[in-house]
């Protein structure tokens, strides 16, 4: 009942592997892991890969520009973050510098002071004391913002207590 299913052909497979990719920005790391699991040999996986980056439905560049900009603007985090998931997934380091070149600096500022101020508002605290602001700071540098921007947005938006 539950016996070893037989693997793709090449054409199932390099059907199934366009399909994904079409839904959405995949990269060739996780399209290797899928045909692995459906049984495709190594030596097809290759000219799957292959004739998916020729036929423009896979490209590790566009993935990591769409990554990037998803887990920035949507998930709220940082680049250390962002650049861990993709070195992750096997995405080489030029092409990570590439996608990041893609974020402005005002608008990366933005988007870390707006998650700093999310979490104050929903822990509902106005004023800080120097506890609260060391909680509040692990918790940016675990969405993975740096440190100096986080001190300076704590520095010139947040209200002091402890002077």
């Amino acid at each position: 009942m539950f016996g070893k299913k037989t693997p793709l052909t090449y054409e199932n497979a390099f059907s199934r592997a366009a399909g994904m990719c079409a839904k959405c920005e995949q990269c060739s790391t996780d399209i290797l892991k899928k045909l692995s699991l459906w049984g495709v040999s190594m030596s097809d996986s290759t000219k799957i890969i292959k004739k998916l980056k020729e036929l423009n439905f896979l490209d590790d560049n566009r993935f990591a520009k769409a990554y990037t900009h998803d887990k920035l603007h949507f998930s709220g985090w940082g680049k250390n973050k962002i650049r861990q998931g993709l070195w992750a997934k096997r995405i080489h380091p030029d092409i990570i510098e590439k996608a990041f070149d893609e974020i402005e600096d005002d608008e990366y500022i933005e988007i870390t002071a707006r998650v700093i101020l999310n979490k104050i508002k929903s822990t509902g605290k106005l004023t800080f004391n120097r506890e609260s602001k060391i909680k509040l700071i692990k918790f940016a540098m675990q969405r993975g913002f740096e440190y100096s921007i986080i001190a300076d947005i704590i520095r010139t938006r947040i209200v002091d207590t402890d002077r």
